[in-house]
């Protein structure tokens, strides 16, 4: 569910992707106009588990009846949304990552839910509320060090840890091109230089690095660290944890200067239908069963702190609630601006 998003991308994506929604404007239209309540998700094992294990139980336990709507990515529900426009939305909510919501929410897509009518909006993690409620991540994995535990003589503690004698030409990337390769170089900015946009500072300090090989997706990096062919690489604690479960020995170090993470942020539509039925839904994706749930199909930290998981699942997890305090927050409004930018020097210093 990684994204990559700028802002001209997604101006330019809007006819593309307004032709590849599941359900059409019109048949959302229809749908929204008879009360049932429209549900993002992705293509493959996410939606089925939104079919077959959240959204029964959820429609018995309010009377809603609900209707999935699949989409590669966020960028195609943001797209559609602006075919319809801030006034005359189809959707009662979105669903994305917080890069592509924070432009729309600053375009006045979005309003705060009321927590009045989200009950469990109090058990959730600080990190994972955006100001005001006005979007909050129901599920996120933190992304820290993954590396070789039989073949690591000195375990990182650190991002720095990276640019040691060990690690040199061992330590595998994320692309540019992928959300995470982004704020890697956002998360280097902000040790070594003035801020997480201080990019030249970071640009100049990964470029030590080199030559390291790059991955456009998670699986491309696990599958370097699996081989052997790189002791080290920017994880997310999802993927680790399946990596571990298929006997892999890789270990996850959450970094002492901090994590950055994929999100999966809910927001609620300034002027869609059936407000109330969108609040119930994000009540039930919070509540404690939920995120449990959440926890032990996709290996996602709960954010909300009152979830106990079972011992045999909590034994997996590397890190647990407390240490979401360590997440790096970034401002993607400023940071979208400069992506552009900070792309071409990357490509430059890759050549």
């Amino acid at each position: 569910m990684n994204v990559t998003l700028s802002r001209r991308r997604l101006l330019e994506s809007i006819g593309a992707a307004s032709l590849m929604a599941g359900l059409g404007t019109f048949g959302r239209q229809a749908m929204a106009a008879s009360g049932e309540l429209i549900v993002p998700s992705y293509p493959g094992r996410y939606e089925r588990f939104w079919r077959d294990q959240l959204l029964p139980d959820f429609e018995a336990q309010t009377g809603l009846k609900t209707t999935v709507d699949v989409a590669a990515n966020g960028v195609t529900w943001a797209a559609n949304m602006r075919v319809a426009g801030p006034e005359h939305p189809t959707f009662s909510f979105a669903m994305m990552n917080e890069i592509v919501g924070a432009m729309l929410r600053k375009e006045g897509y979005f309003e705060p839910w009321p927590a009045d009518k989200v009950p469990n909006l109090q058990y959730v993690h600080p990190k994972a509320k955006n100001p005001d409620n006005n979007g909050v991540a129901f599920m996120i994995s933190p992304v820290g060090i993954a590396y070789r535990n039989d073949l690591v003589k000195t375990p990182p503690t650190g991002w720095k840890d990276l640019w040691s004698p060990e690690f040199k030409g061992k330590v595998g990337m994320f692309t540019i091109a992928n959300s995470a390769g982004f704020m890697f170089v956002m998360t280097i900015s902000k040790i070594f230089g003035s801020g997480p946009l201080d990019f030249d500072a970071g640009l100049a300090q990964i470029e030590k690095l080199k030559p390291f090989p790059q991955g456009d997706l998670a699986g491309a990096l696990s599958a370097l660290l699996t081989r052997g062919e790189i002791l080290a690489a920017p994880l997310d604690v999802s993927e680790v944890m399946n990596l571990k479960q298929k006997g892999a020995p890789v270990s996850f170090v959450v970094p002492s200067e901090g994590m950055f993470m994929f999100d999966q942020t809910l927001d609620l539509l300034k002027n869609g239908p059936n407000k109330d039925g969108a609040c119930e839904y994000i009540n039930y994706m919070l509540s404690e069963p939920i995120q449990a749930k959440l926890a032990k199909e996709f290996f996602y930290v709960p954010v909300n702190t009152q979830v106990k998981l079972p011992p045999d699942l909590a034994s997996q997890f590397p890190i647990t609630i407390n240490d979401v305090d360590k997440l790096i927050q970034f401002d993607w409004i400023a940071a979208n601006e400069k992506r552009g930018a900070v792309t071409e020097s990357w490509n430059r210093m890759m050549r």
